[in-house]
Formats: C-alpha cells, structure tokens, sequence
C-alpha cells in the first residue's frame, strides 16, 4: 500500500521533482551505506531473529507516520527522514529473507520457491496493495500508513513460528574483523565471472530504472492526466505481470536456457522504458509496465536461485550484500539522476534516457554472458553450494 501512498504524500508536500526524487533516494540509500556491512551482521546472527526485529522495527516506524499525517504535521524533510529509516530495516529484512530461504527449501526447488514468493509478494504488495494504497490515501492520508503498522506486526508474529529444516550456524573459530569479512566477500564475487556480470548489469538496469520511477507520481499525473485512484490502478494493473513471471519464471529459464532468457528479458528492460517516453498515454505505460514485470520478475527468479546455488551457505549473506550493494545500491543515485533529468529536460527523458543506456549497456555485456552462462547454469554445474574450508 505505500508503495503507491508515499509518492502521493510527496505530491501534497511539493510539487519540485528535485525533492519529490529525494523520496526515492531516501528510500534506496541504505543498500549502497549498508549493504556491504550488513551483510557481515547477517553470517554472524541468526537470521530469524534479524527478521524479526526488522519487521517490527518498521511497523513501529510506520506508526510514526500515521499519527504525523493525522496531526497534519508531516512534511517534506520529514518524510523523507522517515523514509530513510524505514529502508534501513527494509535492507535488512531483505537480505536476511534471501539468506533464509535456502534453510527452509531444498536445493532443487530454489527456482520455485523463489517464484512464487515473488509471486505472492506481488499479489499483497502489487497487485492489491498498490490500488487499495491509493484508495485508501484518496479517503483518507493515514490509512495506507496505519494499515502497514498493523500488518507488519502482525507479519512479526508469524516470523517468530518459522522452523528451518537445517539451523543456523556461525563461522567457528575466532572472529574475523568487520573490514576483513566485508574483504572476504568483496574477493569472492570479484573472481566469480558470471555473478560479478551479473551484479553490474543489475546495478545499471535499477538504476536506469529509478530515473522514472522516482518522479512517476508526477509523470502520471502532468503527463498522463490522472488522479490518485487512477495512479493505484496503473501501478497495480501494471504488476500483475510479476505475477506470470514468478510463476513461470523457471519455467522460461528451462525452455530457452538461463542464459538466453537473461539476455532477452535485459532486452526487453531497454525496449519497454523507451516506449512511455516515445508514446506517453496509459495504454502504452500499463502494457510496458505489465511486460516490465514478468521479464523483472524472470530474472530475479533465475539470478537470485543462481545465488542461492553458487555462494557457499556461510558465506552467503557477504557475497550476497556486494551483489546487493552493486545490484540496488545503484538506485540511490538514479533517484538523484532521475530528479534532475526531469527537471532540466522534461519528464519523457527519464524514460529515454534509460532505454538507450539500457541497450548500450547489454550490446557490451550480451557475449559475455551466453559465454559465462554455457560454464556457470548448466545443470551439472549448478548444485547445491558445498561447504568451503
């Protein structure tokens, strides 16, 4: 819900793209602060209890902003203030839930299991959430906000009763420092060419990305002439495409190959940012937004069960905060990028500017990775990760 409920919020505060872009750097930042550090905390805690007391941390910061909406003493700077401090536990979780999952499926099924979580993530966070965000932000600012609060408690709860099959255990031995650790998965990632590829491309297509999406609310609104209910719709309208992809995400990676569908689905990231800036009207950002999903969601079920394949478990959450620092910490400076493009060249460039870099960006990379994907995704070559001495 306030996916859709925040930028709206902006749009009542200010109507400057510049601050209205700093919502979505607030929000974005703590992967490239964070990410690398974090990542550290994560192999040395149990994974469970950092998601739990990261969704409670939320709800609680989500609580804030209900009752500073109420009050009508919200504003600009403290929005994206609050914001920032909803990421930080936002990076946490995520990490943490990428690191726990293979505890709690077998090897073989990664690909599922990741697909239709993202699968239900976007039906309760997309599909629903962004319409009823609106809808409820339409009747009444604080509800989407107070809602949050109260099922983010309710998630924490729930946490607490997951029982992995295998327990979590820490390095044995002396504790490495924090720079030593976040060296040590800084060289792994930077010797592993397929997912070192991987990360830089992903850290270019989200920040490519962010240059709309961190000024949609006003593209929807000045360019595409519509409302806050309207803006929910096209947001969740748009998702459903995530929907098929996390469901038929491994399936596509089986039938043309990991590779190739990587390579396809990039392709695609670039073809559909160019078409909003070329031809602005809502037939054509729902049709690009609902393809820009399934493809989206393709490649996070493909690369984040490659991860969960390839990285030895109790290195896992380290290597995976450098991918992560690569991959989304990227956004931050899109969102920044993103305001200023909007403000000096209008709000169509975003969109443009992206498609072409996009392209560029998978001219260069595309042998490369049919090359690197032939060694690293055949079948025989992806097993369960072993441990490492």
């Amino acid at each position: 819900m306030v996916a859709a409920a925040g930028p709206l919020l902006a749009l009542t505060l200010t109507d400057d793209v510049r601050l209205i872009s700093l919502v979505s750097f607030a929000s974005m930042i703590p992967w490239l602060v964070l990410s690398l550090p974090l990542g550290v905390l994560i192999d040395r805690v149990e994974r469970r209890r950092l998601l739990t007391v990261s969704t409670a941390a939320r709800g609680a910061l989500y609580g804030v902003v209900t009752l500073l909406v109420v009050s009508k003493q919200m504003n600009i700077a403290l929005l994206i203030t609050l914001v920032a401090l909803i990421a930080v536990f936002e990076v946490v979780f995520d990490m943490s839930a990428q690191a726990f999952l293979p505890s709690l499926v077998a090897a073989e099924h990664l690909e599922r299991a990741n697909g239709r979580l993202y699968a239900v993530e976007v039906v309760a966070n997309s599909f629903v959430g962004l319409p009823f965000g609106a809808l409820f932000f339409a009747a009444a600012a604080f509800a989407p906000f107070g809602v949050q609060t109260v099922a983010l408690g309710i998630a924490a709860l729930l946490i607490v009763g997951l029982r992995p099959q295998t327990p979590f255990v820490p390095v044995a031995g002396e504790r490495a420092s924090l720079w030593a650790d976040m060296r040590t998965g800084l060289r792994w990632l930077a010797k592993h060419r397929l997912l070192r590829l991987l990360a830089v491309l992903l850290g270019l297509v989200n920040m490519a990305h962010m240059f709309a999406a961190s000024v949609f609310a006003k593209f929807a609104r000045d360019v595409l002439g519509i409302g806050p209910r309207g803006f929910g719709l096209l947001l969740g309208v748009s998702a459903a495409g995530a929907i098929v992809g996390g469901l038929i995400g491994d399936r596509v990676a089986k039938l043309f190959g990991p590779a190739m569908a990587l390579v396809v689905s990039y392709a695609m990231f670039a073809v559909l940012d160019l078409l909003p800036g070329l031809f602005p009207n809502v037939a054509v950002v729902v049709v690009a937004g609902t393809l820009m999903s399934v493809f989206g969601t393709t490649w996070n079920v493909i690369t984040v069960s490659l991860r969960q394949r390839l990285i030895p478990p109790e290195l896992f959450g380290r290597v995976n905060s450098v991918y992560r620092f690569l991959g989304t910490g990227s956004t931050s400076i899109g969102a920044v990028i993103g305001g200023q493009l909007a403000y000096r060249y209008g709000l169509r460039a975003t969109y443009l500017v992206s498609g072409v870099l996009l392209l560029t960006a998978l001219a260069v990379a595309a042998p490369t990775l049919l090359r690197y994907g032939r060694i690293y995704m055949a079948p025989e070559r992806t097993p369960a990760p072993p441990s490492i001495t």
